[in-house]
């Protein structure tokens, strides 16, 4: 004899099953309320949607815009200047992960030795100037500091 569920219950069981269990293997970021890491996520969320990606200042702006977001977004709330972006990294299609994503933006002084820094399109990690350095860049790339 097998087990019996009423109706009522096996759809809402099955969507719980699904949404702990997962599909896909995503692994799932705790929500953040820091504005910094909101400011650099939604820069990410710009940058990709450029195709090819955006070369300039004015080319990310005018990404921000189509996607209703305030040109603010480019100022860092934690050192309250603008973060510094390397335009022209292509996102699409990369086979890397983790350190070996290129970096997109950062903290222009950032805050007790390290800075916010945007790798790919959503990982932002906070870093020493050294291991920012160290990340990759795009070849010839100059640091402003």
């Amino acid at each position: 004899m097998g087990f019996f569920l009423p109706n009522k219950i096996k759809v809402p069981l099955l969507l719980l099953t699904f949404f702990l269990i997962g599909c896909g293997g995503e692994k799932i970021e705790p929500l953040t309320t820091d504005p910094t890491v909101i400011a650099l996520d939604k820069i990410g969320g710009a940058y990709i949607r450029g195709t090819p990606p955006p070369k300039t200042k004015a080319e990310l702006l005018a990404i921000f815009k189509l996607s209703s977001f305030p040109k603010e977004l480019l100022i860092s709330p934690n050192d309250g200047q603008e973060f510094i972006i390397v335009y022209d990294v292509e996102l699409k299609g990369l086979k890397v992960s983790g350190a070996q994503l290129p970096v997109v933006a950062f903290e222009k002084s950032g805050k007790d030795g390290k800075r916010y820094v945007l790798r790919g399109m959503n990982t932002i990690v906070q870093l020493t100037d050294e291991q920012l350095k160290s990340s990759v860049f795009p070849a010839g790339y100059n640091f402003p500091f």
